[in-house]
């Protein structure tokens, strides 16, 4: 079991206050023979033993009601042990940012591809039982997925020298969730957040809206953001793409983060085109 707030767990320490307050109350009082009283004490010893079982019954229910008001602020994710806490659902779809961004080292050690793996097997060990299917942004295709410590070594996983279109991978998700069938479903974003992947100003995202919100169970929608950057990064963007008298002419936009903006200097690009490389600055 998880807890989606785990440091109020600390709370917890608030159950022992009925047995302290017990105690206390306890020490306060003191016996005073009073011959008077002899004959109620005869008549309350008879039942004397029920009397404590019901105090300590009550002193029972105050302790656990305190436990289980923290662990309730707490929000604890059930796993699906003995069939209890299970989520209901049937499939994650996993949509997959590979975009080149998505090597980026910012620690010089490993990228934030290597990140969702154990993200994604993490969020999915506390759902239960159910389908994990992988939508990628180089293929755009619907890949399913055995297990999520899988996602490591499969070539759908790794990034590309291509670019993503998030609005355009959800409409291409949309005809699968009509087609499967699979009843109550989660889609799960992983991305670096970049705005050139994310498209705000897309005219499809309306589009895709309505149709997710028109299927028979709507499916949530849970972003992974991956935003961890290099304190210095750039960046291409390709404004616009045209043949020239046999030639390939392009507009590109280079971005820079960390850099000195007054500083020029020589960015070595690389194209790719029909399986032909080609190198310049």
């Amino acid at each position: 079991m998880s807890f989606n707030s785990p440091w109020l767990l600390w709370a917890l320490f608030a159950a022992s206050i009925p047995i302290i307050i017990h105690l206390v109350n306890r020490w306060r009082h003191r016996s005073v023979p009073w011959a008077a009283m002899e004959f109620l004490l005869r008549a309350a010893r008879e039942t004397r033993g029920t009397k404590k079982l019901l105090h300590y019954l009550i002193l029972a229910l105050r302790v656990m009601a305190a436990a289980a008001l923290v662990t309730a602020f707490a929000r604890p994710l059930l796993g699906s042990f003995f069939g209890w806490g299970s989520s209901g659902l049937n499939e994650v779809l996993l949509v997959l940012d590979r975009s080149a961004s998505m090597d980026a080292r910012p620690d010089k050690t490993s990228s934030l591809r290597d990140a969702i793996p154990p993200l994604v097997e993490s969020t999915f060990a506390q759902l239960g039982h159910c389908r994990l299917s992988l939508l990628d942004s180089a293929t755009g295709t619907v890949t399913q997925i055995p297990a999520p410590e899988a996602l490591t070594d499969l070539t759908v996983s790794k990034t590309t020298d291509g670019g993503t279109d998030i609005p355009a991978l959800l409409q291409k998700a949309i005809p699968y969730l009509e087609e499967s069938g699979s009843g109550k479903t989660e889609i799960w974003i992983a991305s670096d957040m970049q705005a050139s992947s994310w498209k705000p100003d897309s005219p499809l995202w309306p589009g895709v809206r309505q149709r997710l919100a028109a299927l028979p169970l709507p499916p949530s929608v849970r972003i992974m953001a991956l935003r961890d950057r290099p304190a210095s990064n750039r960046g291409i963007r390709v404004r616009q793409a045209q043949v020239n008298n046999g030639k390939l002419v392009l507009d590109l936009e280079v971005l820079r983060q960390g850099f000195n903006p007054n500083q020029p200097e020589n960015v070595p690009v690389q194209l790719s085109v029909d399986n032909t490389s080609t190198s310049s600055t």
